[in-house]
């Protein structure tokens, strides 16, 4: 009986963040084959980035945040080659540690300084990593940022 409680759980947990996709918002199509992120403001899509989009645009950096190089854009320089510079607050969709759950970290422009790092992983996928922010924290697999 314990099981099934835990499952039931589980599914509950899952059928929650299931509405918060990393990669498709309520409003807007799927993103095209091979975009890696996804700019929403206000409902709309802004910008849709692949791996390659990244590299041309947006110059890349080199973080040590607890001993681990992260290697990538800064979130600033993405959000402001999106066309996103007012903001005060944003949802960072992805997953969380262990990829097992699908998470979203609301950040806020005050917090969000130039040692925020959006890292290109070994698989290809994004990993939003901060000193300011915990490890357990960190978004893996980050698919879309929106900002209401």
């Amino acid at each position: 009986m314990r099981r099934a409680a835990g499952t039931t759980i589980l599914l509950a947990t899952l059928m929650l963040f299931g509405s918060c996709s990393a990669g498709i918002t309520d409003d807007t199509e799927p993103p095209a084959e091979g975009v890696v992120l996804r700019i929403v403001v206000d409902g709309e899509v802004t910008a849709d980035w692949t791996l390659a989009d990244l590299e041309d645009r947006v110059m890349f950096t080199e973080l040590t945040i607890d001993g681990d190089t992260q290697s990538g854009p800064l979130l600033v320089d993405v959000l402001r080659a999106s066309g996103v510079v007012d903001w005060e607050s944003g949802e960072v969709l992805g997953s969380g540690e262990g990829r097992v759950f699908e998470v979203k970290l609301d950040v806020s422009s005050s917090e969000v300084d130039d040692g925020w790092i959006l890292d290109v992983t070994k698989q290809g996928t994004l990993k939003l990593a901060s000193a300011d922010l915990a490890r357990q924290e960190w978004v893996r697999d980050v698919g879309e940022i929106r900002f209401p």
